[in-house]
This record gives C-alpha cells, sequence and structure tokens, in this order.
C-alpha cells in the first residue's frame, strides 16, 4: 500500500543500545544466578507487576469517581500513609501486602524500614553530601524504603544522604516542585557545601524532577553537583517510547501506558508534555554532570533509560548505562542481590566523581 511506505517507527532501541554498548557507554549487569532461581524470581516479579496494574488502575478510577475537595482529602490520608510506611502503591522488600496494609489494623501493617535521611541538612560541610529525590508518580511522599535507599547509597561512598524537598501534584504542578529542589539544593551550598561535593540522585518521576531541576540550575547560571545517580529514570512525559506500549501491556512493568499518562497530566497542569523543562527527554544537556543511569531492561521507562544516555553522549556528557535482565521497576526498593549489586555499584560511581573533583581542586 502507498501509505504503508510513509509510515515512520522510531529508532530500533537494540540498535541504540547496541551502539552505546559497543563504545562502552551501556553495560548488560548481573551476577550469574541458577536456572531455578532466575525462573522463580521472574515469576514473582511478574506476577507483583500484574497485582500492582490492578491495583493501581482500581485507584484511579476510584480517584476520578470523587469530587476534587474529596479526593484530595482521601490523597491526604495516602500521603500520610505513604511517609509512614503502611502503604504504597508499588511492593517493596515488603511484598505485595504493602500495596494494601492501609487497610489491616495497625498491628498487622508491615513494619517501617528503619534508617534512612532527612529532609534539612546539620552535618559538616566538609562530608560529601547525597542529594536524593525520591519518586512517587510526582504526588506522594518517600517511603521509609526510599529514605532506607538513599541512606544506604550515602554509606557506600561516605556522604550524608538529603532528601530533596517539593510541594506536591496536583495542588502544587510543574514547575512549582522543581523550583522548590533548586531552592533545597542551592540551601546545602550556602550552608557550606561546596556544589563539586554533593552528588545528586533520583528514582522514576523522582529523577525527571531531578534531571529539571539541572536544567534550572544550568539556565540560573548556577554551579552543577558533581554527578547524577538516576534509577529507573523517566524522561519523557509525552511517553513516545515503545517500550511504553510492549511493557505497558505485559507483566514486565507494574504501569500501564494510562497509569503513567495519569501522573504526567496532574504533575503538568497546562504545560505540553514536550516542553523541555518538564520532559527532560527533549532538552540538551550540554553543561550537564556526569550521568549514571541503573535500569532493567523490561522496565516501562527503559526506551527513556537508553535515549537519556544517547542525549548526553552527544552533548559531550560522561555517562553510563547499567541494566539488569529484571522484570522489576526500581529494582532497588528490593531486599535482592540484584539490588545490593546495582546500590554498591552506584557507590562507586559516585565515589570516583568526588576523588575526580578532589583531584581537579587540588590541580
Amino acid at each position: 500500500m502507498a501509505v504503508a511506505g510513509q509510515i515512520r517507527l522510531p529508532n530500533n532501541i537494540n540498535s541504540t543500545l547496541g551502539a552505546l554498548e559497543a563504545r562502552e557507554i551501556a553495560f548488560r549487569v548481573g551476577r550469574a544466578a541458577g536456572p531455578v532461581w532466575r525462573s522463580v524470581d521472574a515469576v514473582m516479579a511478574r506476577g507483583e507487576n500484574a497485582i500492582t496494574k490492578w491495583w493501581l488502575a482500581r485507584l484511579i478510577r476510584r480517584a476520578t469517581a470523587m469530587d476534587e475537595a474529596e479526593a484530595l482529602a482521601w490523597l491526604d490520608r495516602v500521603r500520610r500513609d505513604t511517609a509512614g510506611g503502611s502503604w504504597s502503591i508499588l511492593p517493596d522488600d515488603t511484598g505485595i501486602l504493602s500495596m494494601a496494609s492501609h487497610m489491616l489494623p495497625a498491628s498487622m501493617r508491615p513494619s517501617a524500614v528503619k534508617g534512612g535521611a532527612g529532609a534539612g541538612f546539620d552535618g559538616d560541610p566538609a562530608q560529601p553530601v547525597f542529594f536524593y529525590v525520591a519518586g512517587g508518580g510526582f504526588m506522594l511522599p518517600p517511603t521509609p524504603r526510599q529514605r532506607a535507599i538513599a541512606g544506604e547509597l550515602a554509606a557506600g561512598f561516605g556522604a550524608r544522604a538529603v532528601m530533596g524537598a517539593h510541594r506536591l501534584a496536583p495542588e502544587h504542578p510543574h514547575p512549582l516542585p522543581v523550583e522548590d529542589l533548586a531552592g533545597h539544593y542551592l540551601s546545602l551550598i550556602e550552608g557550606g557545601v561546596p556544589a563539586t561535593n554533593i552528588v545528586v540522585g533520583g528514582d522514576s518521576a523522582g529523577a525527571t524532577l531531578l534531571l529539571s531541576m539541572l536544567l534550572m540550575l544550568r539556565e540560573r547560571g548556577e554551579t552543577m553537583p558533581a554527578g547524577a545517580l538516576l534509577f529507573s529514570p523517566w524522561t519523557d512525559l509525552a511517553m513516545r517510547g515503545w517500550s511504553y506500549v510492549t511493557k505497558g501491556v505485559s507483566s514486565d512493568s507494574p504501569f500501564r501506558m494510562e497509569t503513567a499518562a495519569f501522573a504526567a497530566r496532574l504533575y503538568l497542569g497546562d504545560t505540553l508534555p514536550t516542553e523541555p523543562q518538564a520532559s527532560p527527554a527533549y532538552a540538551d544537556l550540554d553543561g550537564f554532570p556526569p550521568i549514571a543511569v541503573h535500569c532493567s531492561r523490561y522496565d516501562m521507562h527503559f526506551d527513556d533509560a537508553v535515549h537519556l544516555a544517547e542525549q548526553a553522549d552527544k552533548a559531550g556528557v560522561p555517562v553510563r548505562v547499567n541494566y539488569w535482565e529484571s522484570p522489576r521497576h526500581h529494582l532497588e526498593r528490593f531486599r535482592s542481590r540484584q539490588a545490593k549489586e546495582s546500590i554498591e555499584l552506584a557507590a562507586g560511581i559516585a565515589r570516583s566523581w568526588l576523588e575526580q573533583e578532589e583531584k581537579q581542586r587540588l590541580s
């Protein structure tokens, strides 16, 4: 047919990934594991993903059936439970039970993960800082597990973890959360912490906000941090990547496209999803600090991760992508071999950035 010849498909992500691997920018990571364990873990992960898809669809139907005041009051309760560790839209090391635990008696709820990081800073300015922005669909605060991950990562390279504080959508849409994060980052510098002694990080929608923060800092002529660690980053709020389609209809991801679109719509407000400041996939990354991306090959955001590396490389930004053959979104949430491996690898990368900054300072 004549029309068929006019159809232009997006670049094949496998070709892009292969080119990045050939240039030693992308690396497939994963320690050897027996076939039985790999099969069991994959079945468990895909089962969790399928249940999470159903659960999220149920939440969206429930939220959209409420009037605005009722929906915001309900969201406020969800936020309090999320921050306290008794509710989660995504299972983590507490398992599937964590998604529905807000309906259980307090004595039966999973205990909150100990450890983590505060939103302020009262430590030694000479100590490195890990400034972490947690994902939560732009609408939820950090969970105890996310705070613990920030603490574990920071401890791995001798830093103090600080959770990036920002207002939440939909009450506070773009660019308000980004402005909050930029202000929080600059307050660390005003408090005596050199920008070159700060490593920033974020997961999922938190990585979106973090990249937007870096764009805002660059536009204002502020000093960039030593590097950025990104876990399952969401960079394209217009969701052009094929992984949004292919993983959204499979059990390889806990999200459907419509779930992501719901969160993006509430965050964007009147902003277009192709606006570079809101959707970093459309931005020029010139002048950015080094970037390391950790992601699952089966994640809905995998195409975003690969294209981000391509963007950074074209802009001359040092970048590395480490990916796992896992159907888990933000796999660091779990107490698993892969999570431990990812955290250790990320901490080592951050340590190397800080060492490089120190060498440059002394030279």
